[in-house]
């Protein structure tokens, strides 16, 4: 993965480099450029790989809107994934500085962020301390086994048909507010993009639905026009987060239904 100088950072997201906050902000909000963040992160051996913003309407907040950078340390590289660290801060009142888990899947440049099982810390701007989020990112390194152990979980647990057809409906309900009006099938989520991902094993489930899910590009119908469409990627950084993390939150939930009812079939025979 190659790791992004500061000047790409701020070519693809200007807003970590930021030389003073929005001008409504209170004289409590504690300013410190995310591209300090950044350098602070780098002398902890976190590199990172990947910058953007979000678009604004109102001209004034362009220059300090949301933004979010990836992270990826040597020592968390576990096989085809790596854990990131992915950072997300604004300069205009809109977020406080957010560290959150991802897991990078290194066969597809996939990327994912966990639900609210693993580590996640936010840190105002009022009273800010930067050293808060460098010792999160410490904590996060010692959680990796953990969350390593999770994933190689949800790869020894093959699912049935009618399985993966419960996790892409419950997904396809996360992606649309109104399903019986989506342009797609809750199956065409299920749809393999490569051949290492034809398995039927959780985590390859889960892998499929999410990069359907946020890339996009999937061929449906319109109900509107009846017209043939593709489905759109998922840009916003905040549905981002918030559709990885519940997605993850579903494989977690689907892990420990099929963990405790192989622990029931065992109490069975052994009784």
């Amino acid at each position: 993965m190659k790791q992004l100088t500061n000047n790409e950072i701020l070519k693809y997201a200007p807003s970590a480099g930021a030389a003073a906050p929005f001008y409504e902000v209170s004289n409590k909000y504690n300013f410190l450029p995310t591209i300090q963040i950044v350098d602070m992160l780098r002398k902890k051996g976190w590199f990172p790989t990947r910058a953007e913003q979000v678009k604004v309407r109102k001209r004034e907040r362009d220059g300090v809107q949301k933004h979010l950078i990836k992270f990826q340390h040597p020592d968390l590289q576990l096989g085809e994934e790596a854990i990131e660290a992915v950072l997300v801060n604004s300069h205009d009142r809109s977020c406080a500085y957010n560290l959150l888990v991802g897991v990078f899947r290194l066969i597809c440049s996939n990327g994912m962020i966990t639900g609210d099982t693993f580590e996640r810390i936010s840190v105002r701007h009022i009273s800010f301390n930067p050293k808060e989020i460098v010792y999160a990112s410490l904590e996060l390194i010692d959680n990796a086994p953990i969350i390593a152990g999770s994933i190689n979980e949800m790869k020894a647990i093959d699912l049935e048909p009618n399985e993966k057809g419960v996790f892409a409906k419950a997904a396809h309900q996360l992606l649309y507010d109104e399903p019986e009006k989506a342009p797609i099938a809750p199956d065409s989520l299920l749809a393999a993009r490569r051949s290492d991902d034809e398995e039927n094993d959780l985590w390859s489930t889960f892998n499929k639905v999410q990069e359907n899910m946020i890339k996009g590009g999937i061929p449906g119908f319109s109900k509107k026009s009846g017209k043939r469409t593709v489905t759109r990627p998922v840009k916003s950084i905040d549905r981002n987060i918030r559709l990885n993390g519940a997605l993850w939150t579903l494989a977690e939930g689907m892990k420990k239904l099929r963990k405790k009812k192989i622990e029931e079939n065992i109490h069975r025979v052994q009784s």
